[in-house]
Formats: structure tokens, C-alpha cells, sequence
């Protein structure tokens, strides 16, 4: 025990010792002097945010709906933090990255516009071809508009980078934005509703309730692809020379309340931020509930000073955004998709754009009470999107198959608490939108898929004001069409499929939908949760694994999932005979028939590819040094193909020496900071420090360990602080002499054995050569216990 007293007394000491060090010489990561944490409190917030103010930091959001907080603290204070009573657990509040598409062309040729409301747009539609909208026709949003029903009534609020509020600009949703908050500090920040702001929150909005015709030149490249590709969604030469478009989004008569969380500036934005904005959402929809007016508070309703409410009857959210997480379906941005349920909002979030590998969905898509939307790509979108890019012509000879696809950047689950996470799939691939500026783009990503996901249960709501947030939601999940994409899409590519609103709308009339939602296995072990969805996760080890892969169709995904230890040094992917269906003179022109590899590191909820590229001939893949966990590698019939391919698949797995041993080991509690010293001999060309810990990427949920290396000359290494698992820091020529090396427990569930600490092992090797300490006082390493 007073062993374990001095290692903490020490560690403390050296670790506010090296702070002060780093800040004297001023260290870029350190140069503010403060950290920025969410921490979890566990229904004792008062205490920690008192205890916040004692150590000189801020409280930066005081959450109403979580027992949480954020906060920013002196460097060196949150071990005094997390030691008070009530906390529970603390996470880095890490940057989610400012929403982008996947592709994104300007449409230039715009003759005009033409926007249509009420009656008019009742008339107009009748009069239409059938196929008035591309995508309202594949999902079925047509049937409902048909019938009356376009939203009206129903308010969504879209967390984005805000929604431009200015008919003579943003002529597509003209009327449609009824308020807005900024959550986003600093005076010179635009309004939640200003055309300054970036486009995509607008872009998306236009998904939701556009109600406009855009006029385009008949003789310019868009049209002249529309009138070639989707003839009955155009109305061709409508005028001399001009041709019409519609942007009619699925519920084109809802409402939006923009709630900007991005800077106008770009940047990304904290995860307390985002957290803030749902957490905002879900009071303003409880103030409703509870009978508070629902009246301006402020504002006046103008672009750059628009109408606040503190009580709102939001019946959907809208988040096309994402971040990792290191506990799926169960952190405080999953925690609140719970929440919204609860008081009546369906919740419609973005997969993310990382696939196509697998379980690379973020939060909050990982939710349990998200609806979450992956993006199908239709042979019409792509080719118009490829005319644009190209030429007229070339559209068709890129994408030579007609049948509908999941888009090849489209996230894919399962999540690691063992659910299939992605729920449904809309078009999310080269779709028409207005910014904020009110430029007209061809835009893709699962960004665009999520709204009109939204808009459908939008028009759910309309139709059904008695059914549950959730029946929505498990309506449009539960009643998807999984034969509308031809590629072979598995439920972890596509969910459910294709939603099919009237195919949900009649469900929820017949009393057909329950309210239940999947919470996943939950275990202990990701293997074991996710072969619960009978995924067999390949343990190589010794063995070969081979497997031969038959006539993959154009977007479809063999998806192989690799057991990765500890010791796994490499694994060696051989592709070989790979053999495309068609002659070379049948296959795409462009590019020929081939396969579209990516591997996938062991973290979850996040892309970490470690390779990725087209094959046409035999290939081998070395991949060393993987993170320990499950390894993805997807192995896809390009999406271009003309044909089906087939190829034979080889694994092999090469392991450490078993007698190496490991410089260090010991446990690390919430924010502890253990230190170890390690000798670099004089003429070392090349040091090597890595990190791991049993709760990796491959157990439920992940601890985030820190390793933090300051050299003899004070020289600060932050190589180490990332959420990688294990964590690795190699420096060339290092400085001899005495290393400290920090091990930082930055957030440490306590699942292993139920006790608070994650066990870590440190290797150091100078020249390759493990670096043995003659007297280790780490604590010696307890047997752990396994799944539950």
C-alpha cells in the first residue's frame, strides 16, 4: 500500500512538475494552459462543477437532460477533478469536424426560379409526370403528397452549421425557417439563420422541405443529363430554351429551426457543443410538453436576428455530423438520442462517410434511439453527376449498371455493442441542393440521405400525430425495402433498406409497429458482441485463411473481420486469380472491371484505413503493427464494374516472440498518471515506446490511455496522446540519457473485473532491442477477467 501511496505522490509531483516544465517552454499543445473535458457526474453536478471553480477552471455547459458537464481546466487539475465526489468518468471533448460532401459540383446554368407553395404546389404536382422527384418516387414520399400530405405542421430542427433564412437568396425554402440559436461564442459569428454561414446545414434543409423549380438552360449540361437520365423529372424546354427542375423536398410544407453548432468559419466544434444543441432541443420540446407557451423570446424573425423560443414542439431532429466514440449506444451523445425518444422527437442521423469497410459508423449514428441513415447511389444520380464532371456521355459509361447501390463511402456497421447501427437507406449520392448562399450544387454523402430520412418522418408525424417518437422510428426501420438496392447488400451495409414511407404509414395505421429498440449484446468483448449477429471473426494466428470470393456484383462488399491480439506483429492479405465475369472489351470503358480493397484498423466508430486501392492483378498487402481488436477488410466489386468479378483471398498471421518481454506494466485509474523512467543508450538510432492495455479496441466500451514522453532535454513528445490502442511513439536519434515517460488513464470505464484501473504494459526498444528497467515498482499484473 505504500508502494502504490508513493508511485501517486510521485507521479502527481513529476506530472505537475513536467506541466510547469512545458509550459515554460512553450509547448504548442499546452500553450493555453487548459484542457477541454466532458465529464460525466452521476447525478451530482453542483459538487463537481463547485470543485471545477476551486481548481481554476470554467464550466463550459451545465447539460439539463445528461448528468454531465464540460468544462475547461488548468493543465495538471484533472486528477485533483476526477478523484471528487460525484464524478464518474471524464472523455477529451474532441473536435467533431465540420460536415463536408463526398462530391460537390456548382451548377452554373441556372435560368431563374419558380417557387411553389400551398394549392399552387398541389396543382403544379398533378399535373407532373409520375416521376415529378427522382427520390421522392424511391421512397415513396410521393404517394403521401399525392394523398395532402407534405409535412405541414411538423417542425425539424437541423443541428448543422445553420439554416440561411432569406427568400431573395435561398429562394428553395422561402418561408420554411421559423428561428434559430448559435451556439457557436464570439461576437462576429453570424446568426443561426445568416447567408454568411457555411451551406451545408442549408443544403441539407433544402432536403427536407425545398418547395421550388429551378429554371436551367436547355442546352447546358444538366439539363441536357436530366432530360437523358430521369426524362420524367424535368420538365425539358418548358420555355424556349429554359428547362425546369423541381427541388421538392420530402415534406416540403414542415418547418426548421436551425440550431448552428459549426463556425462560419470552419473549424469543426467541440463535442460539448453538439451535446449542448441536443440537449437544448430536448428542453425546448419538454417546455412544450409541459405546457409552456410557445412564443418568441427574442428576435425578430430577420435573417441575421432570428426568432428564439425556450418552448418548441420539435417532432424531429436532423444531425448529419458524426465523431468517434469509445462506447457505442452508451456515451452522452448516444445517451441523449435516448432522450429525445423520451419526449417525443425522432432523432435522424447521419452513418458517416467513412466506408466502406466495416463498423466505421460515428456518434451520434451509434445511438440506440437514432434513426441512422446510410446512402444508396442510383445508377440516374450518378451519371448526371458524372456528366457534369465529364461531359455528356461520359455518365453512362462510368457507371454501366442501372441497379441502385449503397454509395461506396457510406459508413457500415455493426457498432461494437453488437447491433447493425446503420437502420435505413435513402439516396444520399449526388443530390440537388441551395446553400446558404444560394448557390445551386450537385452534393453527396450520408449528409443528404439523413434529411430525407427526416422529411419521411416528418410525414409520418403529419399523418399519424398519435404514434410515438419511437414508432416512427422503428416504422421507417422496420418497414424498409431490403430488395431495392441490387448489389447484394448485407443489413450491415443497408440496415433494413430502402425506407418505403408508405409501406411505414400503413404499418403504423394497422398498429403494426412496436416500441421497441435493439440494445445490442453489450458484452464485455466486441468479438463476442458482434458474432452475436452471427459476424464468425477470424482468428488466423498459425493457420492460413483462405476463401474464395464468387462473382462479387458491381457495390457489393465481402466483408472479413480479423481477430487482432496483443502480439500480432503483421497480418499478409494475398489477393490472387483475380478474374472479372466479362472480356476486357464488355468491361467498364473507362476503367475495366476490378476490386476496390480497403483495410480497416482495429478502432471502432472512426476510419482508421490502413490500406486502400483498385486491383486488376494478383497484389499482396502487408499490413503491420494493427491495433489490437477486429480488423476490417472489405473487399468490393467496384462499384464502375460492367460485371461480376471473383478472386481467392489468402490471411496470414505473424505473432511477437513469446519471450519478450515488456519494459513495464501496472494499472492506471481515472486521470492517474503513472510514471516510468527508461535509460536511451548514447548512438541509439532509432527508440520505440508502445502502449497497451486490455481495454483496447477489442473490449467494450475502450479505455483512452496517454503516453506522453519527455526527453532528457525537456524535449515534449505528444505522438502518444491520441486514441489509438496500442499506443506507439517511435523517435529517430533520440537524445540519451533518461526518458520520463507519462502514462495518462485520460478516461478508464473500470469493466475489467469490475475494478476501476486498465492494466498497461509498456515496451521500450532502443535499436530493437527491448529496454528491461533493473527495478520496475510497477504493480505486478492480475489475472483478468474474461467476457461476462
Amino acid at each position: 500500500m505504500r508502494r502504490e501511496l508513493f508511485r501517486a505522490l510521485r507521479a502527481r509531483a513529476v506530472f505537475l512538475l513536467v506541466s510547469s516544465i512545458f509550459l515554460s517552454y512553450g509547448s504548442s499543445a499546452l500553450a493555453e494552459e487548459h484542457e477541454s473535458v466532458i465529464i460525466n457526474c452521476g447525478g451530482n453536478c453542483g459538487s463537481v462543477m463547485l470543485r471545477v471553480q476551486q481548481l481554476g477552471g470554467t464550466v463550459t455547459n451545465e447539460y439539463k437532460n445528461v448528468s454531465a458537464v464540460s468544462a475547461s481546466l488548468p493543465i495538471g487539475s484533472r486528477s485533483a477533478l476526477l478523484s471528487s465526489d460525484g464524478v464518474l468518468v471524464a472523455y477529451k471533448d474532441a473536435r467533431i469536424s465540420s460536415p463536408r460532401p463526398m462530391d460537390e459540383v456548382k451548377v452554373d446554368e441556372a435560368a431563374g426560379t419558380s417557387p411553389v407553395v400551398g394549392q399552387e404546389m398541389q396543382d403544379m404536382l398533378e399535373t407532373m409526370p409520375a416521376d415529378y422527384s427522382f427520390t421522392n418516387t424511391l421512397t415513396g414520399a410521393s404517394v403521401l403528397h399525392a394523398n395532402g400530405n407534405y409535412g405541414g405542421g411538423v417542425i425539424v430542427a437541423v443541428i448543422d452549421t445553420g439554416t440561411a433564412n432569406n427568400s431573395a437568396v435561398v429562394p428553395a425554402i422561402a418561408g420554411d425557417v421559423i428561428g434559430g440559436e448559435n451556439f457557436v461564442p464570439g461576437a462576429g459569428e453570424p446568426s443561426a439563420t445568416s447567408t454568411l454561414n457555411g451551406p451545408h446545414g442549408t443544403w441539407v434543409a433544402t432536403q427536407i422541405s425545398a418547395d421550388v423549380f429551378f429554371g436551367f438552360l436547355s442546352a447546358g449540361t444538366l439539363a441536357q443529363s436530366i432530360n437523358t437520365h430521369a426524362p420524367d423529372s424535368i420538365l425539358f424546354d418548358f420555355f424556349p430554351g429554359v428547362s425546369f427542375v423541381p427541388m421538392i423536398g420530402v415534406a416540403p410544407d414542415a418547418s426548421i429551426y436551425a440550431m448552428k453548432v459549426f463556425s462560419a468559419g470552419g473549424g469543426g466544434a467541440p463535442e460539448s457543443r453538439v451535446i449542448a444543441a441536443m440537449d437544448r432541443a430536448i428542453t425546448l420540446k419538454r417546455n412544450f410538453n409541459n405546457g409552456m407557451p410557445s412564443v418568441p423570446v427574442a428576435g425578430d424573425g430577420s435573417e441575421n436576428n432570428p426568432y428564439v423560443y425556450n418552448s418548441l414542439n420539435i417532432q424531429v431532429v436532423n444531425m448529419s455530423l458524426g465523431g468517434s466514440t469509445l462506447f457505442a449506444g452508451r456515451d452522452l451523445e448516444d445517451q441523449l438520442t435516448e432522450q429525445m425518444l423520451e419526449v417525443g422527437i425522432t432523432l435522424v442521423a447521419s452513418a458517416g462517410n467513412e466506408g466502406h469497410a466495416a463498423m466505421t459508423g460515428g456518434s451520434p449514428g451509434t445511438g440506440i434511439g437514432s434513426l441512422t441513415s446510410g446512402a444508396a447511389s442510383t445508377a440516374a444520380h450518378e451519371r448526371i453527376l458524372r456528366d457534369l464532371q465529364f461531359g455528356l456521355g461520359a455518365g453512362s459509361l462510368y457507371r454501366p449498371t442501372d441497379h441502385i447501390q449503397m454509395a461506396t463511402f457510406s459508413s457500415r456497421g455493426p457498432s461494437a455493442d453488437g447491433r447493425i447501427s446503420t437502420n435505413a437507406v435513402s439516396n444520399g449520392f449526388a443530390t440537388l441542393a441551395q446553400g446558404a448562399n444560394g448557390a445551386l450544387n450537385v452534393v453527396s454523402g450520408t449528409s443528404f440521405s439523413a434529411p430525407q430520412m427526416a422529411g419521411a418522418a416528418a410525414l409520418l408525424r403529419a399523418a399519424m400525430p398519435g404514434a410515438s417518437a419511437v414508432q416512427i422510428r422503428n416504422a421507417l426501420e422496420q418497414f424498409a425495402n431490403p430488395n431495392m438496392l441490387g448489389d447484394g447488400s448485407a443489413p450491415i451495409d443497408q440496415g433494413g433498406g430502402m425506407i418505403d414511407i408508405p409501406a411505414a404509414l400503413a404499418a403504423l395505421q394497422a398498429g403494426n409497429v412496436d416500441s421497441d429498440l435493439d440494445y445490442g449484446r453489450a458484452g464485455k468483448k466486441v468479438r463476442k458482441n458482434i458474432e452475436s449477429l452471427g459476424i464468425d471473426v477470424i482468428e488466423v494466428e498459425d493457420d492460413t485463411y483462405t476463401q474464395h470470393l464468387s462473382n462479387l456484383l458491381p457495390g457489393q462488399v465481402a466483408h472479413v473481420f480479423l481477430r487482432s491480439e496483443e502480439d500480432t506483429e503483421s497480418f499478409t492479405i494475398s489477393l490472387t486469380n483475380i478474374q472479372p465475369q466479362l472480356p476486357p472489351a464488355q468491361q467498364n470503358a473507362f476503367f475495366g472491371d476490378d476490386l476496390y480493397v480497403k483495410v480497416q484498423d482495429a478502432v471502432t466508430s472512426d476510419e482508421v484505413t490502413v490500406y486502400q486501392n483498385f486491383l486488376f492483378s494478383d497484389t499482396v498487402i502487408s499490413f503491420d503493427k494493427p491495433q489490437t481488436g477486429v480488423v476490417r477488410l472489405a473487399i468490393m466489386g467496384d462499384w464502375t464494374n460492367a460485371g461480376t468479378i471473383s478472386a481467392d483471398l489468402t490471411i496470414t498471421e505473424t505473432r511477437q516472440d513469446s519471450d519478450d518481454e515488456e519494459t513495464s506494466e501496472g494499472k492506471v485509474e481515472q486521470s492517474q498518471t503513472d510514471v516510468v523512467y527508461i535509460d536511451i543508450p548514447a548512438g541509439t538510432a532509432q527508440a520505440t515506446f508502445d502502449l497497451a492495455w486490455e481495454n483496447n479496441w477489442g473490449a467494450y466500451p475502450t479505455d483512452d490511455l496517454d503516453l506522453i514522453l519527455l526527453d532528457p532535454n525537456g524535449g515534449v513528445f505528444f505522438d502518444g496522446a491520441t486514441l489509438a490502442s496500442p499506443e506507439r511513439v517511435i523517435v529517430d536519434n533520440p537524445a540519451s540519457g533518461t526518458w520520463t515517460l507519462f502514462i495518462d488513464g485520460f478516461t478508464v470505464h473500470g469493466v475489467i473485473d469490475n475494478e476501476p484501473y486498465s492494466e498497461w504494459e509498456l515496451t521500450a526498444r532502443a535499436d530493437g532491442q527491448v529496454i528491461e528497467l533493473e527495478d520496475d515498482d510497477s504493480d505486478e499484473d492480475d489475472d483478468s477477467g474474461d467476457d461476462d
